[in-house]
């Protein structure tokens, strides 16, 4: 049998784009199966079952689909299309509930049936981002649907992560490599804003994770020896009280070494991102930001500043009564936000060193979670064919966002172009009730993809 043939002019990229109109009933109604499969993290034989079924897709479209068990991970699938020689990577997770996710009850209609309303799926999981995996291989369908091979190979990592900081991730990475090999990635976080301008991100913060703790006496005593006796509470709290004020300014000494200041290239950029300052401090029952300042200057910190929150706090008999006790133990979880530049290794040997040079050297450090900060250059030519093909797509100018405050796993592919592209809004309730993609996003991300292959294997053939 011959191959179908591969051409990528203009003539071609429309028979492409006319078989998704042609055939989107069907791309809806296998999206909507896969929103069927409640992929829940807590729920591993659903999660098997999910991957199992993304990588039958696959296969179906034409491609080769593998299911790998992995540390630390439900299990990965691998998936790859035949096409040109450019390589295109997409990277995605097929997990759902990455944060608290509300409850079912607030739903207009049941979490997991992917039922359409008003022109909108409504399902848990569809913005975050099941959406996002299908909207690939149906872009890769729609080549194989008009008779054409795909003008690039198509690569695709799914990814059921455990926890939220992909702790198997990094290992998969690099025992994979050569199969994650690419000229460009896709990453699945991003969106329409609300006046419809798609959102190209590039870049995830970081995160350093840790557990502090201290034990200050051999079990709990009575309050009466206050006066003799140290609090571990008390001792905690004091160092956290030295690692930084209540505004939320970090006070460890090289904390925020290495951290990359935007340019002023980029901070134009940031100035073209939506921002509601107003909705925030109504969600939060604020009247003003930390610093008092604006709405313009909160945009360009809440993306481009390392911080550190304190989690939680916890050590005492918390019990409602009256307790008459010395905490003996105390924890709290401080969670880091890396900004590009920033190296977790560094962060966490700095923050050892300023608690022993405070005086807490018996405050111990135990790290939960970690990742890299990543960031793509915007001058990066990959971002430009992507925003170009942005343009052909959706008729209007598309937004860059070079710094997010998003954390994430991008550092494990740093090296390679990253480009965070959606098919949701940003109020499409990503991880709360009603979470939904409008079906013309669903159709215009498609086509936006099968542009974006058409251009890489465009510029391949020149190259060559």
């Amino acid at each position: 049998m011959t191959a179908p043939p591969r051409v990528t002019d203009r003539t071609a990229v429309e028979a492409a784009l006319a078989a998704v109109d042609e055939h989107f009933d069907t791309f809806v109604a296998e999206l909507q199966e896969l929103c069927r499969f409640r992929s829940r993290r807590q729920e591993p034989d659903r999660m098997a079952e999910t991957a199992d079924w993304l990588a039958a897709a696959v296969r179906r479209w034409g491609g080769s689909a593998e299911v790998i068990p992995w540390e630390h991970s439900h299990p990965y699938v691998l998936a790859e299309t035949p096409g040109g020689s450019a390589r295109l990577l997409h990277f995605t997770h097929y997990d759902v509930e990455v944060e608290p996710a509300g409850d079912d009850s607030d739903w207009i209609t049941p979490p997991y049936a992917a039922e359409i309303t008003d022109g909108a799926l409504y399902a848990r999981g569809v913005a975050d981002d099941k959406g996002a995996i299908m909207s690939r291989l149906h872009a890769v369908a729609a080549w194989k649907l008009a008779g054409l091979e795909a003008p690039v190979t198509t690569r695709i990592i799914m990814e059921g992560k455990q926890m939220l900081h992909s702790p198997g991730l990094g290992s998969f990475v690099e025992a994979h490599a050569d199969r994650l090999a690419c000229d460009g990635a896709l990453w699945e976080n991003s969106w329409r804003d609300s006046t419809g301008r798609p959102l190209l991100k590039l870049g995830e913060k970081g995160v350093l994770y840790l557990r502090l703790s201290v034990r200050t006496l051999p079990r709990e005593l009575t309050s009466q020896n206050t006066a003799l006796l140290p609090a571990a509470t008390l001792r905690l709290v004091g160092a956290l009280a030295s690692m930084q004020r209540p505004d939320g300014t970090v006070l460890v000494p090289g904390f925020a070494d290495g951290a990359k200041p935007p340019s002023a290239e980029e901070l134009a950029l940031l100035g073209e991102v939506e921002f509601d300052g107003e909705f925030l401090r109504r969600r939060a029952g604020v009247t003003s930001f930390l610093g008092d300042v604006d709405d313009r200057a909160a945009a360009i910190a809440i993306r481009t500043r390392p911080t550190m929150t304190v989690a939680s706090l916890s050590g005492g008999d918390d019990r409602e009564d009256v307790t008459l006790g010395i905490p003996a133990t105390a924890t709290a979880k401080v969670e880091i936000r890396l900004v590009a530049g920033q190296d977790p290794e560094q962060v966490l040997d700095a923050i050892s060193r300023h608690l022993r040079a405070s005086g807490f050297a018996d405050v111990e450090i135990a790290v939960m979670a970690t990742s890299r900060p990543n960031l793509t250059d915007h001058d990066h030519p990959f971002v430009g064919l992507v925003a170009d093909t942005a343009r052909l797509t959706y008729g209007s100018e598309p937004v860059i966002e070079p710094y997010t405050q998003w954390i994430g796993n991008q550092g494990v592919l740093a090296g390679h172009p990253i480009v965070g592209v959606g098919v949701s809004r940003a109020d499409s309730g990503v991880d709360g009730p009603n979470e939904h993609i409008l079906l013309g996003d669903y159709k215009a991300g498609i086509k936006h993809v099968i542009e974006i292959m058409a251009a890489m294997g465009t510029q391949s053939g020149a190259q060559q």
